[in-house]
């Protein structure tokens, strides 16, 4: 009986050592609107999904971040970190959004500036939306009672010194947001 209950504990704990939400990296995540904590998208065509391997080594979660700050004249802003990491290497997609007016299902620009952007960075390189290369958020569920958002992206974002343009379509994400 000792034997079987060790044994099923072990079983427990590593079944519950697991990816972030174990989601296929083949598939994008369903367009949800249940605070899943899925996201991914299409980068440069191939698919790409949020995930995080449970390690002492990787540092840092998929946040995604919504707060009052009551400084002028953005006193709003949320920000969707999906990471995709394992072990020391990784990637990142990530929307800053802020505003005078708190959010709500809609449409938002992706530009240049610091109040509307989206990124994508991969090993070394840094890429971000600018005057050229715009996109667009939609936020379609904002429940601040269960602090949930979900919502689709696309957008096309440069890397600064050499031009090279990332396109990131088809993005999804369904997340509890702190």
């Amino acid at each position: 009986m000792k034997n079987f209950l060790f044994i099923s504990t072990l079983l427990l704990i590593s079944l519950s050592c697991h990816k972030d939400r174990d989601q296929d990296s083949d598939v994008l995540p369903a367009a949800t609107q249940s605070g899943a904590n899925t996201g991914g998208a299409l980068v440069n065509g191939n698919v790409w999904v949020s995930k995080i391997e449970k390690s002492s080594i990787v540092v840092g979660e998929n946040n995604t971040i919504y707060k009052y700050t009551n400084e002028y004249p953005n006193p709003y802003s949320l920000t969707i970190h999906l990471r995709n990491i394992n072990n020391l290497t990784g990637n990142n997609i990530m929307i800053n959004l802020k505003s005078n007016s708190d959010f709500a299902p809609g449409d938002y620009v992706l530009n240049e500036t610091e109040n509307s952007s989206g990124y994508y960075y991969s090993s070394d390189t840094f890429y971000v939306t600018d005057s050229e290369n715009k996109g667009v958020l939609t936020i379609t569920k904002f429940d601040k009672a269960n602090k949930i958002i979900s919502g689709t992206f696309s957008f096309k974002c440069r890397y600064y010194y050499t031009g090279e343009v990332v396109n990131i379509t088809d993005g999804r994400f369904d997340r509890v947001y702190n």
